[in-house]
Order: C-alpha cells, then structure tokens, then sequence
C-alpha cells in the first residue's frame, strides 16, 4: 500500500469515526472529495450517500458535491434522477468534463450513441488529462461493437499512457484481432515497445500477430523477448510450446509447455499438452501423472480421461481404463481405434458380452467401419453366433474383400475351426 492511499484511509476512518460519535466536525472540500471519491471507487454506496448529504450540509454551493450526486445515482443506474441533477445545474453542465461523461454515459445507456460521442469529443477537448475519457469513448464503441474506431482511441490512449495498462494494451489487441489489422497491429506495438522495451505483454501481443500472419520464425522471436522481459510469462511459453508441438519439435515444446506452468493459475490443459507428448515420447508412466493433474485440476476435461484410458490400457490397467472410457463412450472425440481399444480392456478382464454390446452400438455409430465389423463377427464367432457372425462379415467382404486377411489376423485361432473355415470360404465364393 502506498503512503497516498495509507493516507486516504486514515481521512476515511476519522470521517466515519466522527459520525459514529455522533457529531460532524469540519472537512475542507478536498478532504469531502476524497472521502466521497473512496466510496465511489470501492462501491460504496450507501456510505457515499451518507457522506454526500454531510458534504453538502458543510459546503451547500460547492459545485464538485452536485456532480459527485450525479455520478452515485449512475453508479447505482438510477438514470432518471442523474438527469434531474444535471438539469438543475443550469447550463454549467457543459462546461464541466465530469458531468460530460456523466450525460455521455446517460445517452449510451439510452441507446443514443452519437450523441454520447459529441459529448465525450467535448470532454476530451476541455481536458487537460485525456486519458479516462478516451476510455470512455473506448467503452462506447466497444459496445457498439465498432472495434476500428476502438482500436483508433486505444493507440492514442496507449500513445498517451505514461505508464502502459495492461487492460488497454489487451483491449487494443483484441480490436485489431477481430479487425484483421495484423499488419497495422504490428506496427503499433513495435512503436510501443520503442516507449517500454522491457514490457513482456507488448511482446507478447506481437506475437500472437506475428502469428495470425503465419510467420512462426517471427512469432517465436517476439514470445522469447516476451519470457526475457518476464521470465514468469507464462502465456509466452505456451505458445512457444504450441508452436514447437505443431512443427514436432517435442522436446522443446515439453521445456516450453513445463515452463508454462503457473501455480497463480494452473492450467489442466497445459498438464494435458505435457502428458500427450510424454505418451507420444512413450513415457507412459509421466504420461499418466500429468493427465491426473490435469484432471485434477479441470474435472471436465473429456479428452483427458480418453487419453488415461489408452495409457491405462497401455500398461495393463484394464479395469481404471474402463470406467474412462465408460466415461467419455458417447463423446465425438471417441474414434474406431478408441472402441477397438476400450473393446480390447474388456475382452482381458473377461467381459466378453460387454464388448458385444460396445461393439454392436459402435457399428450403428460407424456405419462405414469394414474394422468394427470384423471384430463384432470375431466375437460373434466366439460365442457360437454363427448366423448373425455369418451376416455380418458377409456384409464386410461386400464392402472390401480384401478385409478377410485383416480378420484371420484378428482372430487367428479361428482359422482353426473348420466350420468357421467353411463359412469364410463361402462367402468369399458369394
């Protein structure tokens, strides 16, 4: 906390020590103002009230008190009577920057958006700090959804900014992102960071433009300037780590996505991103500890408890790969390789007609699979489903007669059985 602000709610606590004993002593106007303007800021409002009625009782003709009782009936959205106030000002309200915002705020709040903007076009000119009513004008076209005109007021408000704000500097990238200014965006933020050098977001956002015009060398240079700036910038090094996954580069991607980690805000999905290429690495034991945390972490992440499942299945986990894939069985994301796999955990403990049913559903689902069909006819076989095994793989060999080498490699002891034999040397005359 700083010494300004320490010094801000020790006048607070006097105030409301004052009115606790009863008793109003006396405040200049700043010392009221700054009370006033406390409240406001942290929400205040019936303490604001409070403090507004007092102010007045010490001050009646300050004009500053008359405009704070205009912005506590916006605050509280009570428009109605912040118009009433404005009226009774008697035409000072255009001469006054405060109660411009107020009447702008007004206009955009009854759909009046031009008119609001004449209002904060004054204000800015009357201004001798332009910044909160540029963001104003910001809000104002953001929520007409006008992100080129937005875009224009944020460069001038960022131009403007001694001290960059993080919240404008993302504002201002969004603008440009959804405006398709990727070259323009650049050019911004290279002026920028020629202001603040070491601002890691800066080089972030150019980046992500970099990016968008597909030139990863460019992108990747800008993020690693970015985790120099901050080397806790965790979203740089999730891109670099996205970057290095599309290109293969597994390694790198697993340093980059490691270093991606933030305690402040874990990511399951980060954990996920480890815990793929640690199972693409054939790692499957950290595979398996970084999609628990994922887990862990985000409960509701479906493509994580199918990947669990596969490296459960991989080492011999039947049973906890079940009840993922029991899990995620009816999601899109699940592919004929994934049903041939959860088929597989139930056939090795044992729950044979499970996998009938799994299979029977599958081929419904994928009715182009020549695959499940021979492996539903397999089992069909194993159960002395003859007729209905018959069927089925006589509907496979229509498709592709060719499949009839994939199912003796399936089922190979099959081939054994004469009757089976027989049938396959049938349907392969028909």
């Amino acid at each position: 906390m700083s010494f300004e602000d320490q010094e801000v709610i020790t006048l607070v606590k006097s105030y409301e020590s004052s009115i606790e004993d009863g008793r109003l002593p006396y405040f200049d106007v700043e010392d009221l103002e700054t009370i006033v303007n406390y409240y406001l800021d942290t929400g205040s409002y019936e303490k604001m009230k409070v403090s507004l009625t007092d102010a007045l009782e010490l001050h009646p003709n300050s004009f500053v008190f008359k405009v704070k009782e205009i912005q506590l009936f916006i605050a509280l959205k009570d428009f109605k009577h912040a118009q009433i106030k404005i009226h009774l000002l008697e035409g000072l309200a255009d001469q006054h920057i405060e109660v411009l915002i107020a009447q702008a705020t007004i206009m955009l709040h009854q759909g009046n958006k031009e008119k609001a903007l004449a209002m904060l076009d004054n204000a800015l000119d009357l201004s001798d700090e332009p910044v909160e009513i540029l963001q104003q004008i910001v809000d104002a076209h953001l929520s007409q959804g006008e992100y080129g005109y937005a875009a224009a007021a944020l460069e001038r408000l960022c131009d403007l900014e001694d001290d960059l704000d993080d919240t404008s500097l993302y504002q201002l990238a969004l603008c440009l992102d959804f405006t398709h200014d990727f070259e323009k965006g650049i050019g911004i933020f290279n002026r920028l960071i020629e202001k603040e050098p070491y601002n890691a977001l800066l080089w972030y956002q150019k980046g992500t433009f970099w990016l968008r015009k597909n030139n990863e060398s460019k992108a990747i240079e800008a993020f690693t300037w970015a985790t120099t700036a901050d080397d806790t910038f965790h979203a740089a090094y999730f891109e670099l780590g996205r970057i290095h996954e599309e290109k293969n580069r597994l390694i790198e991607a697993l340093t980059a996505y490691r270093l991606s980690i933030s305690e402040d805000v874990p990511s399951g999905y980060v954990h996920f991103r480890i815990g793929m290429i640690e199972q693409e690495l054939g790692s499957l034991s950290e595979a398996l500890r970084e999609f628990n945390i994922a887990i862990k972490i985000e409960p509701d992440l479906d493509d994580v408890f199918l990947e669990r499942a596969n490296v459960l299945n991989a080492l011999d986990r039947h049973m906890e790969a079940i009840e993922d894939y029991k899990r995620v069985w009816l999601d899109e994301s699940f592919t004929v390789e994934d049903v041939i796999d959860y088929v597989e955990c139930l056939i090795e403990t044992e729950q044979l007609n499970n996998a009938i049913k799994i299979l029977h559903n599958a081929v419904s689902r994928f009715e182009g699979s020549v695959q499940l069909k021979l492996v539903l006819a397999g089992y069909l076989f194993a159960t002395d489903e003859y007729l209905e095994a018959s069927q089925i793989l006589g509907d496979s060999l229509k498709i592709d007669p060719s499949a009839v080498i994939l199912f003796q490699e399936y089922f190979p002891e099959l081939i054994s059985n004469k009757e089976i034999t027989s049938i396959l040397a049938l349907l392969q005359t028909n």
